[in-house]
């Protein structure tokens, strides 16, 4: 059984326009539609589509949307009352697959209900193979939440691998626990890099804007990363600039050997850290780095709808492969066929298997230069379209 736990989930509302976003005008959709969202949310749905074993733990009253929608699909869930409405996402896809996000904050968690969230997983994390925990952290939860539970899981007789999806102060708290497997998209590994003083190191840094980071005012959160990779020999924390954060993320997203350098650089850092990266790039793939194994996966472009919750089905992709007992290299092929194909789905889809085709995704070992195929592949190509995280 897979067990997500999404602290912040949301009422995902898409919008489909017949042409691109015109500021300051009127326009009319072509399509609306909405589904119960949420990060761990998203893929409880992915894999309760394969007919595999999910359960769903968030906060929500019962009678919310999200709920009901929950109901209405059948998805097994579980829910903590917080006396107040799940959030509400908007999105905005154009006909070439841009997808514009604008996401609210979402309600405050009292310390009870925190409390109880926590105690919830940890009841239900008895009968799991893996706990996803995913998303970004509602107002009033400290950015220690996620280590929290990895931490109060960890104390179960036989306790479950557990992958961790989210960004910023809470990931860099949750890698304190070592969690089994984290799943940052290019961003989220370029700021882990400048946050642990690594960028120098991977060469991931030539991209020529140092110059310009002082000019710009927005930062990320790689003060509550530093710290967490400590070692005497590692370069200066790095608070990148969001222009620089871009480039460094888009050289990663072109480069599947300087993603799997920059992922083995996190890997043997002396301070905890995660056991496994499995870094998404958008239109590059997917790279999955072990302590002593890389490998790049590939799939053949498609037509992009909307790539909202592409990232979740890719996580979603890759937990079934290795539930099933797939090996990683065959779980990481799984993992870019299920992230392609929500990308081709409206709204927040997400795949059914009869979508799904191995056959046509690429696994390199980064190692060497020869693609190596899975049990039923071949071809190397582009990719999906960069993804839209949920927050």
């Amino acid at each position: 059984m897979i067990l997500t736990l999404t602290a912040n989930p949301s009422l995902d509302r898409t919008i489909e326009l017949a042409g691109p976003v015109l500021r300051g005008q009127v326009q009319r959709a072509v399509w609306a539609g909405q589904q119960p969202g949420g990060k761990g949310v998203n893929v409880s749905r992915a894999v309760a589509s394969a007919g595999r074993s999910t359960r769903a733990v968030l906060p929500g009253d019962a009678g919310d949307p999200v709920l009901s929608g929950l109901d209405a699909i059948g998805l097994a869930h579980d829910s903590v009352p917080t006396g107040a409405p799940i959030r509400s996402n908007i999105t905005v896809t154009e006909p070439d697959g841009t997808t514009t996000k604008i996401n609210e904050p979402g309600s405050c968690l009292s310390p009870e209900t925190q409390t109880e969230l926590l105690d919830l997983v940890a009841a239900l994390a008895t009968d799991a193979d893996w706990v996803v925990l995913a998303g970004s952290l509602p107002p009033g939860v400290d950015d220690d939440f996620y280590a929290r539970a990895i931490a109060v899981i960890r104390t179960l007789p036989q306790p479950p691998s557990i992958a961790v999806d989210t960004s910023g102060a809470p990931l860099a708290a949750a890698l304190k626990q070592s969690p089994d497997l984290i799943k940052p998209n290019a961003e989220e590994l370029a700021e882990l890099l400048g946050a642990a003083g690594l960028l120098g190191e991977t060469g991931a840094d030539d991209v020529g804007l140092h110059d310009s980071r002082l000019a710009d005012s927005a930062r990320s959160d790689a003060e509550a990363v530093e710290g967490t990779f400590g070692h005497p020999d590692r370069g200066t924390a790095t608070q990148l600039a969001t222009g620089e954060l871009h480039a460094i993320a888009a050289r990663l997203e072109a480069s599947p050997e300087l993603t799997a350098q920059a992922t083995r650089a996190l890997l043997d850092s002396a301070a905890p850290g995660p056991r496994s990266i499995l870094a998404t790039l958008g239109a590059g793939g997917a790279v999955l780095a072990a302590r002593d194994a890389a490998w790049h996966a590939v799939h053949p472009p498609m037509e992009v709808v909307s790539t909202v919750g592409a990232g979740d089905s890719t996580l979603a992709g890759y937990l079934l492969g290795r539930t099933e007992g797939e090996e990683p290299q065959i779980a990481l092929a799984r993992a870019v066929a299920y992230g392609t194909a929500a990308a081709t789905l409206r709204g927040t889809g997400v795949p059914t298997p009869d979508l799904i085709d191995l056959g046509t995704v690429t696994v390199t070992p980064l190692s060497n230069t020869t693609p190596t195929p899975t049990t039923d592949q071949p071809k190397q190509h582009a990719g999906t379209a960069p993804e839209a995280e949920e927050a």
